[in-house]
């Protein structure tokens, strides 16, 4: 853990006075939350901390309600405050004691605290064993023949350059793998309720191998918590994916579906054992067994991410799911500040419709790798990027640190590129067949007030304070 006067002495030697816009009486100190407390599990997202700070009437599912920022678990009654270790224990305090009942976790609003005490594995049995990808699919029986599923199976029979060719798979192999997908979603897959907080109080609290999504729900707080691998064990074959197809996954670490007021902080995503360049190639194409690690899609609105780590992974964030969904419009408004992005692949975030801040975040390739592209302007997007850090490796361009997808605007300032400060929108724009408008149609500084770091100290400050196991934490007496 980072004391807080070390993290006040990298922030006055490194990165000078903070930049604030507009004046707030108190400048950040390096990295260390100004409104954390020792017990997490009471900590409320403050009111000027971004887009899930925002009061006001908002429009979840074409229903206007009441916005009162982000408190998450705060209220929760002494008997509502959980510490769990494992996964039947996580299932069980998020469904009211109902244990894997989705219905029961996605419907609960009781506010309630739960604080992980160490590593949880969702692919742990309730009798405490490891549940294999094999075993999920030796559930499963292809149909009309009698015999289990089998993951080989399915990658012999859909092979391209074989009979079946490059049609869209499909018949009793696809059934089963869509039969295994669901039982693995049974056993891995958890939901998560309104007026929730997921805090971890060790340094390896730790949630590996599961999808938790927030669907249809209100008002959570997850923090100092590291999500690892949530990895799908029966990935579909679309070989009509890009010109060559491609293997595509269904899970991420953290999904928010339809979710409002939303506050993910101080947490760690990544990959865990399955790295990807660790993935083997199948059919020419990587046999990509994740989706993304943390997205905010179908409606999610009024969601602030802050001081995070996305680790060594392709698809890290999606904003919105699809360029058809527009009853998105006017919502998907996120801020992103000061998290860290290592050798990742692209959507760091990729935009639909969404008002999205993103500042005082910090990028950093190791190595060319997978790179794609970090910002991704999508269909009625507007983005506002301000005062962030890039380092690419060696030999990729600046104009890379861009992609278009139907958008029209992107509004970056103070974007400084291996050491120097760069137009970003510029660079793109040399090489662009339709320019993208160095612009934006919301100020955010019209909505919260918020602090800048000058550029030049982000690669200091960012890595360093953000990520699980920064934050000081531990559990209450009642629970120790």
């Amino acid at each position: 853990m980072i004391a807080a006067a070390g993290a006040a002495a990298i922030a006055c030697a490194v990165a000078g006075t903070a930049i604030v816009v507009p004046a707030i009486a108190t400048p950040l100190a390096g990295g260390e939350s100004r409104h954390t407390s020792a017990d997490l599990g009471r900590d409320v997202l403050p009111d000027d901390d971004g887009w899930g700070s925002y009061h006001g009437v908002t429009r979840p599912d074409g229903i206007e309600t009441v916005a009162a920022g982000t408190t998450g678990g705060a209220a929760a009654a002494d008997d509502e405050v959980h510490a769990v270790d494992t996964w039947a224990e996580l299932r069980d305090a998020l469904s009211g004691g109902n244990g894997a009942d989705q219905a029961a976790a996605r419907a609960s609003t009781t506010p309630r605290v739960i604080y992980v005490t160490g590593p949880i594995d969702a692919f742990e049995a309730a009798d405490g064993t490891t549940t294999t990808c094999e075993d999920i699919a030796s559930q499963v029986t292809v149909p009309g023949t009698g015999a289990p599923f089998s993951m080989d199976d399915y990658i012999a029979h859909f092979d391209p350059s074989g009979p079946w060719g490059r049609a869209e798979p499909s018949g009793p192999l696809e059934d089963a793998r869509l039969a295994a997908q669901a039982a693995q979603a049974a056993q891995t897959q958890q939901h998560v309720g309104s007026n929730v907080t997921i805090v971890g109080v060790s340094d390896d609290a730790r949630i590996m191998g599961a999808n938790l999504r927030v669907r249809g729900a209100h008002n959570v707080i997850l923090r100092n918590l590291t999500f690892s691998d949530a990895y799908d064990c029966f990935p579909q074959w679309d070989p009509a994916d890009g010109a060559t197809g491609n293997w595509n996954s269904a899970y991420d670490n953290v999904s928010l579906w339809t979710a409002t007021s939303v506050w993910v902080d101080h947490s760690t995503f990544d990959d865990g054992d399955h790295p990807a360049e660790s993935l083997p190639e199948v059919f020419g194409r990587k046999f990509e067994v994740h989706d993304g690690l943390l997205d905010i899609t179908h409606g999610s609105d009024l969601v602030t991410v802050s001081w995070n780590k996305f680790l060594h992974h392709d698809k890290t964030m999606l904003i919105g799911s699809s360029d058809s969904r527009v009853l998105d419009r006017g919502q998907h408004r996120v801020t992103l500040h000061h998290n860290y992005w290592e050798d990742i692949g692209q959507r760091a975030p990729r935009v639909r419709f969404g008002d999205v801040h993103v500042y005082n975040n910090y990028y950093r390739q190791t190595e060319a790798g997978i790179f794609n592209y970090y910002w991704g302007a999508g269909i009625e997007s507007s983005v506002v990027a301000e005062n962030n850090a890039v380092q690419l490796a060696p030999g990729v361009a600046a104009g890379r640190i861009t992609s278009v997808f139907k958008g029209t605007m992107l509004r970056a300032t103070g974007t400084r590129v291996n050491g120097h400060e760069i137009d970003v929108v510029g660079a793109y724009n040399e090489t662009a067949t339709t320019p993208l408008s160095p612009a934006a149609r919301w100020t955010p500084a019209d909505v919260y007030p918020y602090e800048l770091h000058p550029n030049r100290a982000v690669p200091h400050v960012v890595p360093a304070n953000a990520g699980a196991g920064v934050l000081l934490s531990e559990l209450p007496r009642s629970l120790g």
